[in-house]
Parts: C-alpha cells; sequence; structure tokens
C-alpha cells in the first residue's frame, strides 16, 4: 500500500509527462514581437547642453550632478514657468505610442500639475498634463503620457496647426501656468516608447 506523499509525488510525475507530450505535439508559436527600444529625447542626469528656463523657472532651476534638474520653488520657481531644448536634429517619433517622464516630487511642491510639450519643424506645438499632486514625495517614478493625449496648441499652430511627430525639434516641461505656487520637483528624462 502507497503512502500518501508517495501517491501525491507519483500523480505529479504523471501530469508532467502527460503535459510534455500534449506540448511536444502542439505546434510551435512564434515568439511575440520585440518592442523597439525607447527613445531618449533628453536625460537630465547628464549634461545637457541649450537647456534656457523662463517665466518664474529662469535662473531657479539646477543642475543635480547625476540626479536630473531640479526646479527650486525656495528660489522663486512657480507654477508659472518652465523650460526647453531646441533639439540640433529632429526625432522622429511617429512610430512611438507613449511619451514617458522620469521625475521626483519634492516635499515642498504645491503644483498640482506639470505640462509636456513639443514642438515640431514647422512651429506647431502640442502640449499634454500630468497631475502629480498623488505622488510620493521623494520617490522617483515613470509615468505615462499616450500621444493621443496631446493637444496641438492654438496659441502656436506653425504653419498647419499639425504637429508632425516625425519632425519633432523642441521640447518644453512648464509647471500649471494657473497657479503661483511653489514649484518643487526633480525631473530625471524624457523618452518616447
Amino acid at each position: 500500500m502507497m503512502n500518501p506523499i508517495s501517491r501525491l509525488l507519483l500523480t505529479i510525475a504523471a501530469l508532467a509527462l502527460a503535459t510534455t507530450a500534449v506540448a511536444a505535439d502542439a505546434p510551435a508559436v512564434p515568439a511575440a514581437a520585440t518592442a523597439p527600444a525607447p527613445v531618449v529625447i533628453v536625460n537630465f542626469t547628464e549634461a545637457v547642453p541649450a537647456v534656457y528656463g523662463y517665466g518664474t523657472w529662469q535662473n531657479n532651476f539646477a543642475v543635480a550632478p547625476k540626479a536630473g534638474f531640479r526646479v527650486q520653488g525656495s528660489k522663486g520657481a512657480h507654477g508659472d514657468g518652465g523650460f526647453c531644448q531646441t533639439l540640433e536634429s529632429t526625432l522622429d517619433l511617429s512610430q512611438r505610442e507613449f511619451i514617458e517622464i522620469a521625475l521626483a516630487v519634492q516635499p515642498a511642491n504645491e503644483v498640482p500639475e506639470y505640462t509636456v510639450c513639443f514642438g515640431d519643424a514647422d512651429g506647431t506645438q502640442c502640449w499634454a498634463r500630468l497631475r502629480i499632486s498623488q505622488l510620493m514625495p521623494g520617490q522617483p517614478v515613470w509615468l505615462r503620457l499616450k500621444k493621443s493625449e496631446f493637444t496641438a496648441s492654438t496659441r502656436d499652430p506653425g504653419s498647419d496647426g499639425q504637429v508632425d511627430w516625425s519632425k519633432i525639434k523642441q521640447w518644453h516641461l512648464q509647471g500649471d501656468w494657473s497657479t503661483h505656487k511653489p514649484a518643487q520637483v526633480l525631473f530625471i528624462a524624457l523618452r518616447a516608447r
């Protein structure tokens, strides 16, 4: 007579053999296509040339070596400011579905939303907002926006009013211009996936 443990082990072995036999008869399934590597638009943990601030962020953001760009509300940066970079050559983001930003909200931040903005080669700008009020201060996170969430700007419509994602020439990170509260955030990277 077999003890219960031996019977259990024998049952498991029989099931494993049966599964292997069924798997051997099953047709091969092709491997899933790998997603293209993300396009890094800007990595703030490295030296980034020709970034300029405007509004209350002008002269109120600092490079935190190997950490990112720190917007400093304690020095006067509020929601009504931003910084940007005009790229040396255009980026083709047309085959990407998402724009992602890595950031860490700082404890003194009082700006509930930040804006990500892009400009194409003919000057058309588009923007989308990121709500960050729910984030835990000091914890770096990646936040994701679908490209379909970006709205073409009526203020900067370029020559045709349509964003050409295959010819991105400029990016902006901005606060919420409707608030004059302190902006305190660390921007780490911006990429497309």
